[in-house]
C-alpha cells in the first residue's frame, strides 16, 4: 500500500499529517474494571477483530506509518496470551475474519483487501472507483464525486463484508468476486448549535453523518455508528439499525423504514463499536467528551489530547462509561465471545492494545 498520512475522518475532521507528542494516560495491569495493556509501541492500530474463537487480530500503520505486520493476539486464560505476526506489512485502516477464513482489510489507500486461507492478498475493490461511479448525491456530488473515506468494516455470515465510508455517507456490501453495492445513504441532517460553544452561528446547520463504524448485532441486523460533522455537536450522534440486505436505503432521522432507523442515540463522534455475543450488550468507543473539535485541538502546538470515552450500553438499563480517563486517540474495539472488551488507542502518540474486564 502507499505510504502515506490520512486525515482521519475525511472531510470532517481536518487533522494534518503533523503528529505531535501528548500524553497517553497510564493504565493500570491486571485487575478486573480496569483498562489493562496487553502490548504497547503499536504503530496506529485502528483495525481488530475476532480472528478465532480464542483470539483476536489487530492492524496497524492506519494514519502514522511506518507500516507494521498485523498480529494475533491468542488469550488462554484471565492473564495469559500469545503473540502471532500475521502477513506482511500493510496501512491498515480495520479489518475482519468471515467464517470461511478470508481476512479482509481496508487500506489507507482507500483500497479493500481480502487474503484467502492461501495467504495470497488481492484487491478486491478500489473505493475511490466504486464512489467515482455511484457518486453521492446529498453531499458534494459535483464537488467531489469520488470523495470517499472507507473506516469501518464488518463480516456476514455470507462471507461478504460491510463496509463504512465516512466521506461517502454511505454502507457498501461487497463480496469476495469483487461485486459491491450501496447498502444506505445518509443524507445531510440539520443540528443544533447550542452546544458547540460559538454563538456565531445560526440556530442550526446542515451537517454530514459520517458513519464510521459498523457491527452485526444479535438480530442479524447491521449496526452502524456515526461521528457527524460540523458543527460537531456533543449528542448528535445516532447508532442506527440498518437491514444489511438493502438496496440504497435512505437513513434519515424522524423517519424510519423498514430498512434502516436510528436505534440509540445521544452519542459524540463514535469511532466503533462492538457487540457482546453473550447478552447483547454494545460497546461504544468515542473520539472525545466533547467532540472532534476538542480533539483537532490535541494536534495544535502544546495540544493535548483528550481522554477518550467507552461507553457500556445494556439492551435495557442505562449505559454507563467503563475506565473513565484512561484512555485517548481511540483506535477499535471488539468483545471477545467471553465477555472481554479489547480495545486500541494512542493512534497518533504510541499504540496500545488493552482488554477491560467489565
Amino acid at each position: 500500500m502507499r505510504r502515506r498520512v490520512g486525515s482521519l475522518v475525511g472531510a470532517a475532521l481536518l487533522l494534518g499529517a503533523t503528529v505531535l507528542a501528548a500524553a497517553v494516560p497510564a493504565a493500570a495491569h491486571d485487575r478486573d474494571g480496569r483498562a489493562n495493556v496487553i502490548k504497547s509501541g503499536l504503530s496506529s492500530p485502528k483495525g481488530i477483530g475476532l480472528l478465532t474463537r480464542n483470539s483476536i487480530v489487530v492492524g496497524q500503520g492506519a494514519y502514522a506509518p511506518p507500516a507494521a505486520p498485523a498480529f494475533e493476539y491468542a488469550f488462554r486464560g484471565p492473564h495469559k496470551g500469545t503473540f502471532t505476526d500475521l502477513t506482511d506489512p500493510l496501512n491498515i485502516v480495520d479489518l475482519a475474519v468471515t467464517p470461511d477464513g478470508a481476512g479482509w482489510a481496508i487500506g489507507n489507500d482507500h483500497k479493500l483487501y481480502r487474503q484467502g486461507t492461501d495467504g495470497v492478498i488481492k484487491v478486491i475493490l478500489d473505493i475511490a472507483a466504486y464512489q467515482k461511479a455511484d457518486p453521492d448525491p446529498y453531499n458534494n456530488p459535483v464537488e467531489d464525486p469520488a470523495e470517499t473515506n472507507p473506516f469501518g468494516l464488518t463480516a456476514l455470515k455470507s462471507n461478504d463484508v460491510l463496509l463504512a465510508d465516512a466521506a461517502g455517507n454511505d454502507i457498501i456490501r461487497v463480496k469476495a468476486d469483487g461485486t459491491a453495492w450501496t447498502v444506505a445513504r445518509f443524507p445531510r441532517r440539520l443540528v443544533k448549535t447550542d452546544k458547540v460553544g460559538d454563538a456565531s452561528l445560526p440556530p442550526k446547520l446542515p451537517a454530514e453523518a459520517v458513519p464510521t463504524s459498523i457491527a452485526i448485532g444479535p438480530d442479524g441486523w447491521a449496526y452502524v455508528g456515526q461521528l457527524v460533522g460540523f458543527p460537531g455537536r456533543p449528542g448528535a450522534a445516532y447508532v442506527w439499525r440498518i437491514n444489511p440486505n438493502a438496496k440504497d436505503a435512505l437513513c434519515i432521522a424522524g423517519d424510519p423504514n423498514r430498512a434502516c432507523r436510528t436505534w440509540k442515540s445521544g452519542f459524540t463522534a463514535i469511532m466503533d463499536l462492538s457487540f457482546d455475543p453473550r447478552n447483547g450488550t454494545l460497546y461504544v468507543y468515542e473520539l472525545a467528551r466533547k467532540g472532534f473539535l476538542a480533539f483537532e485541538a490535541g494536534f495544535q502546538p502544546g495540544g493535548t489530547f483528550p481522554t477518550a470515552v467507552l461507553l457500556q450500553v445494556p439492551r435495557h438499563g442505562e449505559r454507563r462509561e467503563l475506565v473513565r480517563g484512561e484512555l485517548s486517540q481511540p483506535g477499535g474495539i471488539v468483545v471477545g465471545r467471553g465477555g472481554e472488551v479489547f480495545v486500541t488507542d494512542g493512534m497518533f502518540t504510541g499504540g496500545r492494545l488493552l482488554r477491560i474486564r467489565p
